[in-house]
């Protein structure tokens, strides 16, 4: 493996944002930058300096007409792949990859029909009624420990946890799928008034106002634009503080998240 230099990881990483959001604005399909890609954008209108990738979140109806679309649309370098196309995809999101690329997460490499090119995540958020959000999000997590215990990824936790991830793991790895689709998709017809990210849970991260996602924006990233939900402001504070716009991270905080020994095929 060779390790790269981080603006030309952010250069391929780039190209597969540029291929996401041609396709969604083919098809009218909605979706915000999140996290460190919307921080980036906002304060920098590129990369945050130390960032490693590109995030996007998307309200489950967006979410899964760009997975039934994307396939016939997307160009032959680009792979999209989730649970529901790779056996042994052990995310509850989406990534879109960059075929002819290879980048090793080493809690991951043991997955042979993982594609493991360089990636864009592309995160589902779904309805979820804040006095039960501890006890949905639990259950999301059983199911995803039993299907990672079933792939034999390497999970923390207690010894109890670990025994009710494996008793979880026992069933069929359809069955674990069906059931996080639909844990996942509990509140979906109900108007809750709140959204979150169950399928990747952070419990410092506080569930948002539907409406937050009624409305988008285009912000500049680099030399294009790219959309964002119009009160982005609110979604940074929940994430990152009153002040993000002015502080940074401590100095040891600002280093990639992710593995950078990469091989160009």
């Amino acid at each position: 493996m060779n390790r790269i230099e981080l603006p030309v990881l952010q250069d391929y990483v780039y190209s597969i944002f540029e291929e996401f959001d041609r396709i969604c604005r083919k098809y009218d399909i909605k979706y915000s930058m999140e996290g460190g890609t919307l921080m980036g954008a906002a304060k920098f209108q590129n990369f945050v300096p130390w960032d490693d990738d590109i995030d996007v979140i998307m309200v489950r109806d967006q979410y899964e007409k760009f997975m039934q679309v994307a396939p016939k649309e997307l160009d032959s370098k680009f792979f999209l792949e989730s649970y529901n196309s790779v056996d042994e995809f052990p995310l509850n999101y989406a990534k879109l990859c960059l075929n002819g690329t290879m980048i090793c997460d080493y809690d991951y490499s043991h997955l042979k029909k993982m594609n493991h090119g360089i990636f864009m995540d592309i995160f589902p958020i779904d309805n979820v009624n804040p006095k039960t959000l501890r006890k949905h999000c639990s259950v999301v997590g059983i199911l995803t420990g039993g299907r990672k215990t079933k792939l034999k990824v390497k999970l923390r936790g207690s010894k109890f946890r670990h025994f009710v991830y494996k008793t979880v793991s026992l069933l069929p790895m359809s069955w674990l799928i069906k059931l996080l689709n639909k844990a996942c998709k509990f509140y979906s017809k109900k108007d809750t008034g709140y959204i979150y990210e169950v399928c990747n849970s952070n419990k410092n991260f506080p569930p948002m106002p539907a409406s937050l996602y009624a409305e988008y924006i285009e912000l500049p990233f680099r030399d294009k634009n790219f959309l964002a939900i119009k009160e982005y402001d609110k979604l940074l504070k929940s994430r990152f503080g009153e002040n993000y716009m002015n502080e940074l991270p401590p100095e040891e905080a600002r280093k990639p998240s992710h593995n950078q020994n990469i091989k160009i095929l």
